[in-house]
């Protein structure tokens, strides 16, 4: 406040206006060095810090008393106190020395002088995480005054006075006190400046742009120590380096994330490899349905009974809003609850969350690719029956996904015998390098050495070359544009003719093929398309549409995704309809179940699907249970 007091004034002021102008001028503070918020100790109590982190949860503006009037209610004299704490502060006895006695007082609302007020609670970054560490520190903090608070998910730097507030329990005053940051300043911080390329880095890219296999360098240094599953590990890469979406004209948005699904049995690296693409674009984020928090995916509105926003309707950022812009994991989608399943679907294509609850309207922002996986319901993928029967997803939350990928663990001699080896050596080249002691990575690197289980691109390197390819503007060539609209009616073509065949694949597809060829192009470091990019295209996406295979005919049905269920069970849905319509004639009422699976299986159908298809046939409405095992159709 000294400076303040010594700042010249720019023009002359009036003893009111200049006693004014002290009183309501605010101090901001920027560029002041910050710490971490799991750094905060007791003795920043009482001290100006400065600290970096995500906006995860805020309030409504309020209103604060800042210095309240009140009157004697004997003498009727007014005076000032300064309301600095969290519980108002009374004067202890009256002023006015002609009166001086201890009350009572009466607040005089219209005299007091207030300020806007908001609670907020900052989160750090992913980039600050220790090493071995797992949870992400908070850190509470009140906005007074002016201070414009940005949306949920902004990563900002605040500056301001730390205090420590008292915990009281069942309204006695404990020993322990929380920090809270009392703000003066906040900035929002640039998103996409968290990774600098020096001059001889970019000269570096340069030239492994001109590799043309640098995309296979690529996928090859992607968790080397995990064999295989090429495909998947550059689909992931594709996924990481999207577009933003492209606006129409007519006010359409294109959406430019590309998102990619794993379907796998347990114990096939789906989330070894899910959890490694983390540590290519900072600011990503990882969920698991096993261990997820209250916040979940998207944004938790709650009734906040702690005090933390004084009973207020407080918004909650989950990990798709905080990663808005950068990259989110989602492992084991099936073990999420179906209200988030289903808030997933705005995400996935339209990249908002909206929020319609207590008040609270509008859509907060979650521009995220997404990789996700989910786990067999019964223990291990049936390669006979249909994905999308065997998985907790919704077909419509399925199907928003470029590409789906099936992970299953079958025995196979000579690949179960390279890998077996794979595993082992590394075992063993562990134990032996870690013999000694390591000072960082680079120290280890050095001990490893160069062999297979090292990447030729180094997890540093490998993240800027993602940071530039992300920003690259790409073209599509007439040329490939008509490569992949030939593929694409190909497919189409080869079932048409029939009316009875099935829809082999979605125009939604082609959309997700466009996307990844922009993909691969950026990938590589290219500016416009090529012959090459379309190849790959082909490859991720046929290797796709193994999960649209009908298993009773053999052929792509692309029903099977967007609405979870096979032309050809369809038909036999028909055919089951039918029939229970005739022994319905035939028993002059409803039909007991077993005459109804008698039939269906002489009719060639398997009882389990019979039992399945009941179900379906219920829950849609097409048939009545009249009374216990006994249907009817309606």
């Amino acid at each position: 406040m000294d400076a303040l007091y010594a700042f010249p004034l720019p023009i002359k002021f009036s003893a009111e206006m200049e006693k004014r102008w002290f009183e309501e001028s605010a101090i901001k503070i920027s560029g002041y060095p910050s710490i971490s918020i799991r750094d905060i100790r007791q003795k920043d109590l009482n001290t100006f810090v400065s600290v970096t982190g995500v906006i995860l949860r805020k309030t409504d503006v309020k209103y604060q008393m800042i210095n309240a009037c009140f009157k004697c209610q004997r003498c009727e004299h007014e005076q000032y106190v300064p309301e600095l704490g969290m519980f108002m502060i009374e004067p202890y006895e009256c002023e006015n020395d002609v009166c001086g006695r201890k009350g009572p007082f009466k607040l005089v609302n219209e005299k007091c002088d207030w300020a806007d007020k908001r609670k907020i609670r900052l989160q750090e970054t992913f980039d600050e995480i220790q090493g071995g560490e797992q949870n992400l520190s908070v850190l509470d903090a009140v906005l007074l005054g002016d201070v414009e608070c940005p949306p949920l998910g902004s990563i900002v730097k605040v500056s301001g006075i730390l205090k420590g507030i008292q915990t009281i329990l069942g309204g006695q005053k404990t020993l322990d006190y929380y920090p809270l940051l009392e703000v003066v300043n906040i900035e929002a911080q640039d998103k996409e400046k968290t990774i600098e390329p020096t001059a001889e880095d970019l000269k570096t890219m340069a030239e492994w742009a001109k590799d043309e296999n640098i995309i296979d360098r690529l996928v090859a240094s992607t968790v080397p120590s995990v064999r295989g599953h090429e495909k998947i590990k550059e689909a992931c890469l594709c996924s990481q380096v999207s577009p933003d979406n492209f606006l129409l004209p007519d006010g359409r948005k294109l959406r430019g994330y590309s998102h990619v699904m794993l379907c796998g049995d347990p114990g096939v690296a789906k989330s070894v490899l899910l959890q490694a693409m983390i540590g290519n674009v900072p600011r990503a984020q990882y969920a698991a349905g096993r261990s997820a928090s209250s916040k979940g995916l998207t944004v938790a509105v709650t009734k906040d009974k702690g005090g933390w926003g004084e009973g207020a309707w407080v918004a909650e950022a989950g990990m798709l809003v905080l990663a808005d812009r950068a990259f989110a994991v989602v492992d084991e989608l099936d073990k999420f609850e179906k209200e988030e399943q289903r808030d997933l679907n705005t995400v996935l294509e339209h990249g908002i969350v909206p929020v319609r609850k207590a008040g609270i309207n509008r859509d907060f922002h979650a521009r995220v690719p997404i990789v996700a996986s989910l786990n067999p319901k019964y223990g291990r993928f049936d390669k006979y029956e249909p994905v999308t029967k065997q998985i907790n997803v919704p077909p419509d939350t399925l199907s928003r996904f470029d590409l789906i990928f099936t992970m299953f663990d079958e025995p196979h001699e000579r690949e179960d015998t390279l890998t077996s080896e794979h595993i082992t050596n590394i075992w063993k080249k562990a134990t032996e390098v870690h013999q000694n002691e390591f000072q960082g990575t680079a120290d280890l690197t050095a001990s490893w050495g160069h062999d297979k289980y090292t990447p030729d691109i180094p997890l540093d390197m490998m993240r800027k070359w993602i940071h530039e390819a992300k920003k690259i503007k790409v073209k599509i060539t007439e040329e490939c544009r008509k490569a992949l609209n030939g593929f694409f009616l190909g497919i189409r073509k080869s079932q048409s003719g029939d009316p009875d065949a099935a829809i082999p694949i979605a125009w939604r597809t082609l959309d997700g093929m466009m996307r990844l060829l922009i993909c691969e192009t950026r990938l590589r470091h290219g500016k416009v398309t090529e012959t090459r990019d379309v190849e790959r295209v082909k490859m991720l996406v046929q290797e796709s549409f193994k999960v649209m295979i009908d298993p009773m005919t053999g052929k792509l049905d692309s029903d099977i995704i967007s609405t979870g269920m096979a032309k050809s069970q369809r038909d036999r849905i028909r055919v089951l309809k039918e029939l229970i319509r005739e022994l319905q004639e035939e028993f002059k009422g409803s039909v007991p179940v077993g005459e109804i699976k008698g039939k269906a299986v002489e009719a060639g159908m398997k009882e389990g699907d019979v039992e399945d298809m009941l179900m379906k046939l219920k829950t849609l409405g097409e048939i009545l249970e009249v009374t216990d095992g006994r249907y009817n159709v309606i």
